[in-house]
């Protein structure tokens, strides 16, 4: 990416695993309430929504409705509800820029797969992370930072689950602060003429 008149280019960087750095910087979307079963469009936690190319189903905690996951410091955490998601692709709609976004992934099947996830900023592909995944007890988390973005898509060779969706809000640009600031100084000055 390069920053506007500058030259300067910057890098995104992947995040491996969830660090107590990468925790402390997030926030999850927890979705532990939704019932066991249910089929899942959007999840929230009113701050950003994420919306889902296609119904998934929440279960669990691990092992119960899904049978593994990793443990840390390949995961946060070893028994986490998940969300059940088909073999193709899979997008995630992200209600407003986040400068980092991250979640884990297991496929269905025991046995390595490779899995995609390509980070947009409006039609701007920002980054690919592929990372081949254990289904048994192999869950990897799919995370970057630097750089703001407001969709994912994965593509996946089988069924999956995916636990633990963390975001950062991405910060105000301000350029665009300034802009926003002199509208408003601008409608005052009419309704006060």
């Amino acid at each position: 990416m390069s920053a506007a008149g500058s030259g300067v280019t910057t890098a995104a960087t992947p995040i491996d695993n969830p660090d107590a750095e990468y925790l402390a910087a997030t926030t999850k979307i927890d979705f532990s309430g939704l019932p066991d079963g249910s089929s899942v469009d959007v999840i929230s936690d009113d701050t950003v929504f994420v919306a889902f190319s296609q119904t998934l189903s929440k279960t669990g905690p691990v092992p119960d409705g899904w049978a593994t996951w990793s443990s840390p410091p390949f995961s946060e955490d070893p028994n986490p509800f998940v969300l059940l998601a088909s073999a193709g692709t899979l997008t995630m709609e992200i209600s407003r820029p986040v400068s980092i976004f991250g979640f884990e992934l297991e496929p269905s099947p025991f046995g390595e797969f490779e899995f995609t996830a390509d980070f947009y900023r409006g039609d701007s592909l920002i980054e690919s992370v592929s990372r081949t995944v254990d289904g048994f007890a192999g869950a990897r988390l799919f995370a970057r930072e630097d750089g703001s973005i407001d969709r994912v898509v994965i593509t996946a060779p089988v069924d999956f689950a995916i636990a633990q969706i963390r975001y950062q809000l991405a910060p105000i640009d301000p350029a665009l602060a300034v802009l926003f600031i002199a509208v408003l100084v601008i409608i005052l000055a009419l309704i006060l003429l």
